[in-house]
Order: C-alpha cells, then structure tokens, then sequence
C-alpha cells in the first residue's frame, strides 16, 4: 500500500480530481478523511502524558502511529490511497516518518476571488448556509462583502497557511494544480500525477464523471451541494465582479498562489 495525498485550498476541483482519479482500479481516493486529525490529536496526548508518565515516548509514539495508520486503512483493497485532507502540507515531516518517506501532497488551488465568489453562488441558494449563520451571531450585516472578509478569515486562511507552510518548507512533495488545468486539460493533469506519484498511467473517462469520493455527510459542511459536481467537465464559474466590489477582488488576489512563483514538484 503506497499512500499519498489531496489536499489545497477549497472550492478548487479537489473532488473533481479525486474523482478522476478514483477511475483507475489501483487508486482509492478517500472523501474529507479523519486520519489527519486522528494523529495530530494523538500526538498532542502523546505530549500530556509525556509531562506526568515515564515511558519510552519516542518508541512507544511510533508504534501506535504505525498501527493507527494500518488499522485505518485495513478495509481498502486498492494500492494506492490518495487521502484528503486540507491539514497535510503542514506535516510533511510527519507524513515521511509514519506514512510515505517520499510523499506527493497533490494540492488544488485557484485565485481566491473566485474561490469565495463560488461559496457566494451556492449560499445564494441555501438560506441555512453556514457563512450567513456566522455573520449573524457576530452582528455583522448579511452583504457579499461581509460574506467575502469572514470566509477569508474564519475559513480559508488556515488552509492556505498550511499550504504556504507547506510550499515554504517542502516544496518538493507538492504538486500544485489549478483549477483550470482540471477543466481545461485533465489529461495533462492526471499525467504529472502519475509521473509525480511514480504510477503507471490509466485511461481516464472524461466524458461522464461520477462522484466517488462524496461526503457521505455533506449536510455537516454547513452549505449544500459544497461537494457536488457535475457529470461532465466544463466551467461554469461566475465572475467575481457580480458579487464583489473591484477593490476586494483586487485585495485577494495578493493571496493567490500562482505555480510559477513557487518551486513546487513538477
């Protein structure tokens, strides 16, 4: 079982891709997958007890990581795993020691304007979405710009920082793919996947996709339809400029993470 990773920013394809991916026999691609936070909490009492108990940390900690991590997978027949989780451009020294000595942390990205237009287009249809739930508690009024400033502070900050840290740390180990790139040429994208990933390449079908790594408890994201996609390939993204002002799409766009500007794996 070799095991590698999906990650990136949200709303950028990454279920699209997995489930592409999730065409080959060999791959599993797994939805949101726990086994992330199962070992930073772990970790985590691992550091309590080590205050108060005397044990051999080091040796007892590596056992119990490696058995966490074949117990978790034990049922996947298949390989390869791709496991998804936006927390793994943060450990990658972690994912060496326990997981893959070589990994390849596949991450999505796209500008940020357009990530937060697309959170904005779905809570346009589900009155109960988490965004406008948050802003209401807090007092703040219910405007697109609202909107925009707390989803990029509460919610997509923390995963762009795990993949800067990520980018800034171990670059080698992430391969950056854009949005585009996976509408536009999903050949040549899942292609540097498995060059990158060292796989033997598969004939994918693009023309009608199935979801096959959907969040069996999607209601749980707060927003409906967050991980679904459509059957076949196209972009039918809106354009940030309907629902924010020129001066916030222009502020966001300092964050976007552009390949060119990173020595990402290629």
């Amino acid at each position: 079982m070799t095991i590698h990773f999906l990650s990136g920013l949200p709303r950028t394809g990454s279920t699209l891709l997995g489930s592409l991916l999730g065409q080959n026999p060999d791959i599993y691609v797994t939805p949101t997958s726990p086994m992330y936070s199962l070992l930073v909490h772990a970790n985590d009492h691992f550091n309590l007890l080590a205050s108060q108990y005397t044990f051999d940390l080091d040796a007892t900690s590596d056992r119990i990581y490696s058995a966490m991590v074949q117990a978790f997978y034990a049922p996947i027949r298949q390989p390869v795993i791709f496991d998804k989780h936006r927390g793994w451009p943060k450990n990658i020294q972690a994912i060496k020691k326990y997981l893959n000595a070589d990994p390849v942390i596949v991450a999505t990205v796209r500008p940020i304007a357009e990530i937060i237009t697309s959170y904005l287009v779905l809570a346009e249809k589900d009155e109960n979405n988490f965004i406008d739930a948050h802003l209401r508690r807090e007092g703040q009024p219910l405007t697109n710009e609202s909107r925009a400033h707390l989803l990029w502070s509460q919610y997509l900050n923390s995963p762009y920082d795990y993949l800067t840290q990520g980018l800034a740390t171990s670059p080698e180990n992430i391969l950056l793919i854009q949005y585009d790139d996976i509408v536009y040429t999903p050949h040549a994208v899942l292609n540097r996947i498995y060059a990158a990933c060292n796989l033997d390449r598969y004939r994918h079908q693009i023309d009608v996709i199935e979801n096959r790594c959907a969040e069996a408890k999607d209601e749980a994201w707060g927003l409906k339809n967050l991980h679904t996609i459509r059957p076949t390939l196209s972009r039918q993204s809106a354009n940030p400029l309907d629902y924010l002002p020129r001066e916030a799409v222009e502020y966001f766009s300092q964050f976007d993470i552009q390949e060119a500007s990173c020595h990402a794996r290629s």
